[in-house]
């Protein structure tokens, strides 16, 4: 890397310059350099409190070396998120060759934040104090960022120091790093009246105390307001924080010329600005000079890095609130921040500011760029992209005039599950294909797609129609369009159950003949010669039709080159070793897993989640409690409203996970999500594999009647596929419930659907796993039974809540070590924990100490 290039990058991360003119706040000083003793600190106050102020003061006076990370809300991507901390980490060694090989690696955004571990491990050992701050944190809301984020601080070397400033109370994952004293708030920051006289009095003015204290007053002690005051030189009883726009309306505002009040405002509508993009956007030639005096003289515009300045959010809403209400084109505005940021590679910004325009005639050719341009095959990727667009009210004319919106609206619904708004943008493209077809064909294909996975038709019914969509396609896009905008299974490991469930369509031969003839294959291009017998494949392993599955991926596996997808390569080596695994071939199994994990971590790490979760949900097959928690406790696990078609896999896992810790209610909860979002898509296997668990955490919990009634329901569906390879792996925990559904059909009188011989099969293959295998709610169903410990055994755990060790409790039992580890063992059985801790607070909950 050049030394301009590194120059670049370690001014890009420099805090601001503080302000020629600041109070010097010894006492908030004190208590940072406190706080910041225990490596986290956690600042959480109202806008103009001064977080910004404050923490540039404690980095000048702790002189350590600093990374200033801005945040934005566009930074709300977990993408997006990493590359900015990992680029601020690696500006502190840019000639680290290990760590700059991540930062440029193309799979980064598929794994960010492994990506950012493995980067910070890179780091060389360095006895330099350093400090990162991410200012503006309140605006990262996405969960998984705010789930990861402490583990990977964690991290850091013990030599830095981390500053998050944030405008909300701080997240509850936060405090696995945040203790109490390193948590500072309003309270914290608030000037006090005599801090306010020597601010004034370092001006060269001085306050009585009566003055001092109505200044405190007037701004509540909030600094922007004190600076407001302080510059303004007017102090009024009675003012707050909250009018702080009157006090810059009247006393600073209305003393500045003309052309830089016009300055502000038209560079108000960027979050961040260069100088040249200033010019650009206001046609001022001197834009450096006005930039320069307004930032050196604390005018509420600060110098970020290199040539990169921005507004303080509570003078840019001021000036944003007064640009709608001016004469000022803001129209024209947007659209010349658009075509800037188009014209450097930017695409989502261009995107942004077009659409913020309001002039969406001319969305198109950006929709185009952003739709094209930002998906590198990683689906978590493109829909937190997605999300940032497309969950905007837009006003009917915004459809009126772009009605392709309504093409990626209801792409980005359907792949976030959200089916009843998927249904109304998806009805309203298809009744304007006709316009949509004349801004470029690619939208049209990207319709067809739509189309194909509509839960309301079958894939048979739509085979009839692709031809009208065809017709407004004079070419299709080389290889298939799947390769430019979608992934034909979501990063969903089945292809058989992924964008859609394609049960019925690859049901008997003469369907698949059908699907051949149609437009459907013409848009995956090349590689539904290898989907379709990856699907049949699937389709035999679920019906428990395992050697014929096998010979199948055989025969696939010699027919898959490099020139196949990377999905469907990786969608075929999940399947290949599904079906080993349930036929026996353990070696081979293992040497398959092997082959799964090397590929998948060199060529496709946007697989990781998913392939975690697979292997969690082997080890879950034998209630393994450690794999549970530790499952509930990746960054990728969080509170959901919705079940995302991309991460269905994960959210099967996760209520499994629930299941082996006990958790009934998050496990219902989510097998009840699952169950209905299978029923409103029309995804059978999903909604008979949300049954099967319902039925069994249904009986593990005595719902006798109930798990029949779910269990009844699923295998009629079943039945009709000849399914139950999802039946059969849950093993012990169905087999009871089988065997009554059993009994049930044996009786005379039996009117139902199910046959005898369907059912019997289940029930033997589910047997001969359950010999194998515990099954996910073993927990469930010993915990039915009272737990009741040993005299010796309860001794002991009540020794080991008192904090004794192993050595401490043989002096105080007088047994020998061998005999205290065989009683603390059985307890731990008893209780179904791992651990001394675990078991010290489930004996507690259980009321036994």
């Amino acid at each position: 890397m050049s030394e301009t290039q590194n120059a670049f990058l370690k001014s890009r991360f420099t805090p601001a310059v503080l302000p020629e003119v600041y109070a010097p706040r010894r006492e908030l000083l004190s208590v940072l350099h406190k706080a910041a003793s225990r490596h986290f600190v956690y600042v959480g106050a109202p806008a103009g409190s001064g977080k910004t102020v404050s923490a540039l003061l404690w980095l000048n006076a702790s002189g350590r070396k600093s990374i200033w990370i801005g945040l934005n809300e566009y930074d709300n991507a977990t993408a997006v998120f990493y590359k900015q901390l990992a680029l601020g980490i690696f500006s502190i060694q840019p000639d680290n060759e290990g760590m700059r090989g991540l930062l440029t690696d193309s799979h980064f955004s598929a794994t960010p934040i492994e990506h950012t571990i493995r980067l910070i491990t890179e780091m060389r050992p360095d006895d330099a104090l350093c400090a990162i701050v991410l200012d503006d944190a309140h605006l990262v809301t996405n969960f998984e960022i705010i789930k990861s984020l402490p583990a990977v601080l964690e991290r850091l070397p013990r030599t830095f120091v981390t500053l998050i400033l944030s405008r909300n109370p701080m997240p509850e994952s936060f405090r696995r790093i945040i203790v109490e004293d390193s948590e500072l708030s309003l309270a914290h920051l608030r000037f006090s009246p005599d801090e306010i006289r020597l601010y004034f009095q370092s001006l060269g003015r001085f306050l009585s105390p009566e003055e001092a204290q109505f200044a405190f007053v007037s701004t509540d002690g909030l600094a922007i307001g004190v600076n407001a005051v302080a510059m303004s030189g007017h102090i009024e009883l009675g003012k707050s924080a909250s009018v702080f726009a009157q006090y810059f309306e009247d006393h600073i505002w209305n003393t500045w010329d003309d052309r830089t009040r016009d300055f502000c405002l038209k560079t108000s509508v960027l979050d961040e600005f260069t100088p040249y993009f200033a010019e650009r956007l206001t046609g001022y030639g001197d834009a450096p000079e006005i930039m320069e005096r307004l930032s050196r003289t604390n005018a509420f515009l600060s110098h970020l890095h290199e040539d990169i300045y921005r507004f303080h959010h509570l003078f840019q809403e001021f000036l944003r609130d007064k640009v709608h209400r001016s004469d000022v084109d803001v129209i024209a505005l947007y659209k010349t921040a658009a075509e800037f940021y188009r014209e450097n590679g930017e695409y989502s910004m261009a995107l942004r500011f077009w659409l913020d325009s309001g002039d969406y005639k001319g969305a198109d050719a950006f929709l185009l760029l952003f739709m094209f341009h930002n998906n590198h095959g990683d689906i978590a990727g493109y829909v937190d992209f997605l999300r940032l667009y497309f969950m905007r009210d837009f006003p009917e004319k915004a459809f009126k005039d772009a009605p392709a919106l309504h093409v990626c609206c209801a792409w980005y619904y359907y792949m976030t599950g959200q089916y009843k708004e998927y249904e109304h943008h998806a009805d309203e493209g298809y009744k304007h294909i006709m316009r949509i077809a004349l801004y470029d064909p690619k939208f049209v294909e990207f319709a067809m797609l739509m189309y194909s996975v509509d839960h309301r038709s079958e894939m048979l019914d739509k085979v009839k129609r692709f031809g009208v969509f065809g017709k407004l396609v004079k070419g299709f896009s080389k290889d298939g369009i799947i390769r430019y905008i979608a992934s034909f299974t979501h990063n969903l490991p089945y292809a058989h159950r992924s964008s859609y469930d394609y049960s019925e369509v690859l049901r008997t031969h003469e369907n698949i003949v059908k699907i051949r003839k149609s437009a459907f294959i013409t848009l995956l291009g090349d590689q539904a010669e290898c989907i379709i017998p990856l699907g049949v494949s699937g389709i035999d392993y679920e019906r428990n039709c395992l050697g014929a599955a096998y010979e199948e991926m055989r025969l696939l596996n010699r027919q898959l080159t490099e020139r196949n997808s990377v999905e469907l390569r990786v969608s075929s080596k999940f399947l290949y070793h599904s079906i080993l695994l349930h036929m026996g071939r353990t070696e081979e199994a293992d040497a398959a897993l092997n082959d799964l994990n090397a590929f998948v971590n060199s060529s496709a790490p946007f697989f990781l989640s998913n392939l975690e979760a697979y292997k969690t949900k082997i080890a879950l097959l034998d209630c393994d409690m450690a794999a549970a928690k530790a499952w509930l406790d990746s960054y990728y696990v969080v509170e959901v409203t919705y079940m995302e078609l991309y991460k269905l896999f994960q959210h099967f896992t996760t209520a499994r996970a629930y299941m082996v810790t006990g958790d009934g209610v998050n496990a219902r909860k989510y097998v009840t999500m699952l169950r209905a979002f299978g029923q409103k898509l029309n995804r059978v296997c999903d909604y008979c594999e949300a049954s099967v668990l319902l039925a069994a955490l249904d009986w593990a919990e005595g719902n006798k009647k109930e798990a029949v009634a779910v269990l009844s329901d699923a295998l009629e569906r079943l039945q009709h596929y000849g399914y139950s390879r999802m039946v059969i792996d849950e093993g012990a925990a169905v087999l009871p419930i089988l065997k009554r559904i059993a009994s049930q059909i044996g009786k005379q009188g039996y009117t139902g659907k199910l046959k005898r011989e369907f059912v019997n099969e289940c029930m033997i293959s589910a047997y001969a796993f359950a010999k194998q295998h515990k099954g996910v709610a073993a927990y469930h169903v010993r915990q039915q039974k009272p737990v009741k410990l040993s005299k010796q055994q309860k001794n002991i755990i009540t020794l080991l809540s008192k904090g004794y060790t192993n050595a401490q409790i043989c002096e105080v039992t007088g047994r020998k070590i061998t005999t205290i580890k065989t009683h603390t063992s059985l307890a731990y059985e008893k209780l179904s924990v791992n651990s001394a801790m675990d078991a010290v607070l489930k004996a507690r909950e259980l009321g036994l100490i």
